[in-house]
């Protein structure tokens, strides 16, 4: 195995990536609806919403960040949100995830974040680790909610 270098994605990239997407949707028993053709548009369509960041060995992918850039009324700020970072397994001592965290907080910075923020599943106790170790803290004031795609419908119909 040789030196990982992350670099922005490329199309060519986001089969490797939905790859992986699924992967480690699966080790949370979670079924994703993410494709190389959904990457794709969201990252190079005419309206990108995502930006992508893989660690390459090569013409290896080791492993990817997805990020996108959020605010915060509270600290009246500009921030990024960290959507997914998966690494291979058998790339996780390789310090891949620092990597792709480091270069996530580069492209933030350059639009001017000013904050990182990300969502992390119940029991990954070594995304964890992993986050504190980097200075992230759990918010006990803030939870995670959802309105899924058929609630989002019927909330736009709804006439108060």
């Amino acid at each position: 195995m040789g030196a990982v270098r992350v670099r922005p994605a490329r199309p060519e990239d986001c089969d490797a990536v939905a790859a992986m997407v699924l992967r480690l949707a699966a080790m949370f028993g979670v079924r994703s609806g993410t494709t190389a053709q959904v990457l794709r548009q969201e990252a190079f369509g005419s309206r990108p919403t995502i930006a992508i960041l893989v660690a390459a060995d090569g013409e290896e992918i080791a492993g990817y960040l997805i990020h996108q850039d959020t605010f915060s009324t509270w600290r009246g700020a500009n921030g990024l949100f960290v959507v997914d970072l998966f690494v291979e397994p058998s790339r996780r001592n390789d310090r891949v995830g620092l990597k792709l965290m480091q270069a996530a907080a580069r492209a933030g910075a350059e639009r001017g974040a000013r904050f990182l923020r990300l969502d992390l599943d119940e029991g990954n106790d070594g995304a964890r680790r992993f986050y504190e170790r980097l200075g992230f803290r759990a918010l006990e004031h803030d939870r995670f909610f959802v309105l899924d795609e058929a609630g989002l419908r019927a909330l736009e119909v709804n006439e108060a």
